[in-house]
């Protein structure tokens, strides 16, 4: 019995580059270069609050498309 659903390929990827970007964003470099007057690791933080939900949503509505 297999306990696990198959994950399409567009999704495997978007779930990888999610890990993959909040690896990088959590580097402590990112913590004491600043631009504006806030850490890079603000901004980015603010990117991958931005970008996960957009790019989930986007995968699974184009992958409903298609079925």
């Amino acid at each position: 019995m297999k306990e696990f659903f198959a994950m399409r390929r567009a999704e495997a990827a978007a779930l990888l580059f999610l890990v993959a970007f909040s690896a990088f964003s959590f580097l402590p470099v990112w913590r004491d270069i600043e631009i504006g007057g806030i850490a890079v690791f603000g901004w980015l933080m603010v990117a991958l609050m931005l970008i996960s939900p957009v790019l989930t949503l986007l995968v699974f509505l184009r992958g409903e498309r298609r079925e």
